[in-house]
């Protein structure tokens, strides 16, 4: 029996690299995953995941903040130490390689990009002894990066797959690339071995493709998973949208694809996956997370700690308290601040009402509005005390942590919920996104068709 274990997007950032002043708090504060933690958070996962019973570990890439040359120095230490008492195994990604060229030094106001990163070609002989030294087969791709195949046990291989660039300078593979990949798996099959992919994007959208479409996939995404699909390959395991979800793609020839996306080790919850190989050839997975971590020689509660961390995304923001502000911590998000402040006439006063009011207040709004329509009053009354603000931050941690908390379409959290989200699809009838986004909901709130927790694949 193997036993195996998977975590993804450890963005390990330098303190070198500065964790102090305003430039360091705008950008800390507008993402999900921690910055200038992660060493001490990594360092407690590995610990937890050293002292297991797995034995492999590996990595789904964005294995650094920015591709710093001073970040992979650093991690790949801990990565060695690690590899003392487990094999470790990882593929880089984008991150790895800062593909955006904007590495990023913060100093007080000040931030400078005076920082050296590696070039994608290096990659793979930095990381030769985590996966590369020990390749049965590999493949170079055009930009120097390397996917490989791994023997974990007698009748179990890795199929590592880097996934930065097809031929069209997005995420995917070269037809060369995918010609290597589709001879792996055949000749896994000719040996009577289960092989189990690993790469950094999704093939298929977790939840939605409101959340994790567009370039959270590889491009042409249904062309891609139905060629995995259709060579054989039954599963894969994923990161880059740091959330933890299960999902499946069956192609048009009916073969079926089951992925795992698992959600970035350095933000809430802090997962890991423990995956066994069953005699069968199936896959049983239980998603652990990090308890605890050491910072400034105290103990933190990991989940609290992670938990305020990404809530603290969306009530910065909110939170704006003047134009400026508003901009500067849209730009922080890497959305055009400058252009979107010039409604903040509209936008913080809208921002204030989701930060104060509660349920009994949205409603008296919706009926002076004449939207209240399809909202059943008894429910409004049941929840009326209940914050706007708490159903928005328990809806984002279920999208991360993979629904944790699960509600019945027959609770009245959910018919509730539902009720609200369905309005702006009824205003704008022929908006199809307003549509999907009840569809994502209904996703966040069930847990979606799998158990994203526990389950056997």
């Amino acid at each position: 029996m193997t036993k195996l274990t998977f975590i993804a997007d450890t963005h390990y950032y330098s303190k070198t690299l500065g964790i102090t002043g305003r430039q360091y708090n705008l950008r800390s504060g507008s993402d999900q995953k921690c910055l200038g933690e992660t060493s001490e958070i990594l360092d407690a996962a590995f610990e937890k995941i050293a002292n297991s019973d797995t034995d492999a570990v590996m990595i789904a890439g964005d294995v650094t903040n920015d591709g710093e040359m001073v970040s992979h120095i650093e991690f790949r230490e801990k990565l060695y130490k690690l590899r003392e008492k487990k094999r470790v195994y990882l593929i880089t990604a984008t991150h790895d390689w800062c593909c955006d060229q904007n590495p990023r030094r913060f100093s007080g106001n000040t931030v400078t990009h005076d920082v050296e990163v590696m070039p994608s070609n290096e990659l793979p002989e930095f990381y030769k002894d985590f996966g590369p030294n020990d390749a049965i087969s590999k493949f170079i791709t055009h930009i120097g990066t390397c996917s490989y195949v791994v023997q974990l046990s007698d009748n179990v291989r890795l199929l590592a797959l880097n996934d930065d660039k097809n031929a069209d300078n997005h995420a995917g593979f070269t037809d060369e690339h995918f010609d290597w990949i589709e001879e792996q798996i055949k000749k896994a099959s000719e040996d009577n071995c289960l092989i189990i992919g690993m790469e950094h994007h999704l093939l298929t959208p977790h939840i939605s493709p409101l959340i994790t479409g567009g370039g959270t996939c590889v491009a042409n995404r249904e062309y891609v998973a139905s060629r995995l699909a259709d060579a054989g390959l039954r599963y894969m395991f994923v990161g880059h949208s740091h959330i933890q979800n299960t999902t499946d793609f069956k192609s048009g020839k009916g073969n079926v694809i089951t992925e795992v996306n698992v959600g970035s080790l350095v933000g809430y919850p802090a997962p890991i996956v423990s995956v066994t190989v069953n005699d069968d050839l199936t896959l049983s997975y239980e998603v652990s997370h990090l308890e605890k971590f050491t910072l400034d020689g105290k103990e933190i509660d990991a989940q609290e700690f992670l938990k305020e961390h990404a809530l603290a995304l969306t009530h910065r923001l909110l939170s704006s308290p003047n134009k400026q502000e508003l901009a500067d911590r849209l730009t922080a998000l890497q959305l055009n601040g400058k252009k979107l402040s010039k409604y903040s006439g509209i936008i913080l006063p809208l921002f204030k009402f989701i930060r104060t009011a509660d349920v009994g207040k949205l409603y008296k709004k919706l009926k002076h509005l004449g939207l209240a329509k399809g909202i059943d009053k008894s429910l409004a009354q049941k929840f009326k005390d209940k914050k706007l603000l708490s159903f928005a931050d328990e809806i984002m941690l279920s999208a991360f942590d993979g629904s944790i908390t699960k509600y019945s379409r027959d609770d009245d959290y959910y018919k509730l919920v539902i009720s609200v989200v369905s309005i702006p699809s009824r205003v704008m009838k022929k908006n199809t996104d307003m549509k999907k986004l009840i569809f994502a909901i209904d996703a966040i709130l069930t847990g979606g068709r799998f158990d994203n927790q526990k389950a056997t694949i």
